[in-house]
Order: C-alpha cells, then sequence, then structure tokens
C-alpha cells in the first residue's frame, strides 16, 4: 500500500496519533486494524478518506474506547479489501513522553512502537503505582537509589513528602517470594532528611557495569542527599510488620522525596546485621505520603527489558560478603546477599 508511520506516539488522554507518509491517498472506508498477537482477536477503526493530492495523512485514535487488554497488538490498514501490515520508520520511543505519561493514575499503559522487523505494534501492560529506578550506586558503604513515582498521580512539583524505604528480606532455602507489595499501613514510617532531589533526564538503558565504585543504572546526574540511619532488626511480629511474609527481617530508612522524584540510602552493614546467616534477597518498597500503597521498587519506564537477563551490577563485598543488585523476571528490584 506504500504507507509508512513517520511518527507514531499515544498521547497522554490514551490517544493514538499517527502520521502516515502514503504513496497513494487513503479512501473512504479506509480500516485501521489491530490484532492480538497469539490470540487473533481484533480491533477495527474506520478512517476518513485523506484527500485526492496528499502524501501524508494523519490518523488519531482513542484506544480506551477499544477495549484492548494487555499484550501486544500488532497494526493492519485495510483498504479496497487488502490487508497489510503498517510499516514504521519511528521507534516510538522517548523517554521524556514516558515520564510525562506516566505521571497519569492509569490501570493501563499503552505504548506505540516499532517491532525488530520494522512495523508499527502497540504493547499494552497493566499500570499500577511503582517507584521507577533510574540509578543505582554502592559508594561508600551504602546503597542509594534514585528515580520516579509512576502512576501514582502525583505532582511533578517542588513538594516535599515523607518517605520511607522499607526491605524486606527472602529467605533463600523457603520458596519463591509473594511479589506482591505489602499495604502501606505495615510499614513503619519515619521522618525524612529535607534533602532535595535533582532530576536527572534519562533512563535505564542496557549496559554490563564494571566498576565497583559509584554506578548509575542509566544516567548520573541526580545529586542525592544523605537519607537518615535505618530502623534494622530481625522480623519481630507486630503491626509494623503484618503484611510481611513469616520467617524474615525488615530494613527500614528514611527517604527524600521532592514531587515525583525519590533518593533513599542505606547502609550496607545494616543489612547484614539483619541477615544472620548472610544469605537471602531483599525485596524493596517505597512508602509515600499521599499514596496509598507501597511501591515496589522497579524499571519499566524504558526501552530495556529482561533486565535480570541483560542488566547487570558490580558486587559489594561487606566483611567478605557479596552483596548486588539485582532484577527479578518482572523488573523489580532486588538486593542479593551471599549471591
Amino acid at each position: 500500500m506504500g504507507v509508512v508511520v513517520i511518527d507514531a506516539e499515544v498521547t497522554l488522554a490514551d490517544v493514538l496519533s499517527l502520521r502516515l507518509s502514503i504513496a497513494e491517498p487513503l479512501a473512504d472506508g479506509t480500516r485501521l486494524v489491530l490484532r492480538r498477537r497469539g490470540a487473533g482477536e481484533e480491533r477495527r477503526v474506520t478512517l476518513g478518506a485523506s484527500g485526492g493530492r496528499t502524501r501524508d495523512a494523519s490518523v488519531a485514535v482513542s484506544l480506551a474506547a477499544l477495549d484492548l487488554g494487555p499484550g501486544r497488538w500488532d497494526a493492519y490498514l485495510e483498504q479496497d479489501g487488502v490487508r497489510a501490515r503498517i510499516q514504521s520508520a519511528d521507534p516510538g520511543f522517548s523517554l521524556d513522553r514516558l515520564d510525562a505519561y506516566a505521571l497519569g493514575r492509569r490501570t493501563l499503559a499503552y505504548r506505540a512502537y516499532r517491532t525488530r522487523n520494522g512495523f508499527l505494534a502497540l504493547k499494552i501492560d497493566p499500570a499500577e503505582p511503582v517507584a521507577d529506578v533510574r540509578a543505582v550506586w554502592f559508594r561508600e558503604g551504602r546503597f542509594e537509589v534514585t528515580g520516579l513515582l509512576a502512576y501514582t498521580g502525583l505532582d511533578d512539583d517542588d513538594q516535599h513528602r515523607h518517605a520511607t524505604l522499607a526491605l524486606r528480606h527472602s529467605d533463600p532455602d523457603r520458596s519463591a517470594p509473594d511479589r506482591s507489595p505489602p499495604d502501606r499501613n505495615t510499614l513503619n514510617h519515619s521522618n525524612p532528611d529535607p534533602g532535595t532531589l535533582d532530576r536527572s533526564d534519562a533512563g535505564l538503558h542496557d549496559a554490563g557495569l564494571h566498576d565497583a565504585g559509584h554506578h548509575g543504572a542509566g544516567h548520573h546526574g541526580a545529586d542525592p542527599h544523605d537519607a537518615g540511619a535505618g530502623d534494622v532488626g530481625p522480623h519481630d511480629p507486630g503491626p509494623q510488620d503484618a503484611g510481611f511474609d513469616d520467617a524474615g527481617a525488615t530494613v527500614r530508612v528514611a527517604a527524600t522525596v521532592k514531587g515525583v522524584r525519590f533518593h533513599a540510602a542505606l547502609s550496607l552493614c545494616d543489612v547484614l546485621a539483619a541477615t544472620p546467616d548472610s544469605q537471602g534477597s531483599w525485596e524493596p518498597y517505597l512508602e509515600v505520603d499521599g499514596v496509598d500503597r507501597a511501591l515496589p521498587l522497579g524499571a519499566r519506564l524504558d526501552d530495556v527489558e529482561g533486565k535480570r537477563r541483560r542488566v547487570h551490577y558490580p558486587h559489594a563485598l561487606v566483611d567478605g560478603v557479596p552483596i548486588r543488585p539485582s532484577f527479578t523476571q518482572g523488573d523489580e528490584l532486588l538486593l542479593e546477599v551471599g549471591a
């Protein structure tokens, strides 16, 4: 059909906006077809004619009205009984757009992208509030992390919010941990250090990191401030730990949140002190005033999928015990001790 997407974007209102380069004008009755990969489910939208002389066309389609479920949807153009996949010259990826899109409170996140073979497709994921990780450091015996609060509905302003980073320990000899975050009421709340957090403007990209010093998963431009000392101790069943799994331990530390940017730092010695056998994984969560649930630390607002396989950090040795950040299969952050 001679149709190529020059620009593809899902707007803040969940409208698929396309700019097309066309060899021939679109005829009346031309349809955009979205087909769910692996299932055959389809949605069809009739487009208007593009006019007799034009060699470009603009398309705007409300995705929320189509009742699309999570998964990947391939895009086709159907004209005069002929259907063809839509080629794309736009990678469909912008970190700035993704950050702006993630500021809203959503149940589904839509993303337009170009497939490996050069065709237009949509990726649709469930969207729940998350603390999206942008940089990770091991520095001066501390673990530090910065990022952005995504899908919370909070404003990207200069307001400081009380916040706490809580880490839950999982014994390696037990079955796979429950990855659902605890209710925010189960996390102790500490007063944060009233510092500020500088905004960084890049996302996490596929990288193998080699130096054991200062490491950022993506950008390194943040200027984090020291957080308070962590509250550390073995698991003591009580109201503050009611949402954690049974035989674990928790570490808590004040975090800094300014607008939707966060920073937290904690002593690796405190992590070891709460893990007598020096084995297992720690699952971090962030509790923020104004957010009604604890936020897992993940890394999804970028162009790297499968981070457990593709992103590797160096380990730090604390009293001879290796500690390394890593990711779960669902791209959520872990601290692995003794791994």
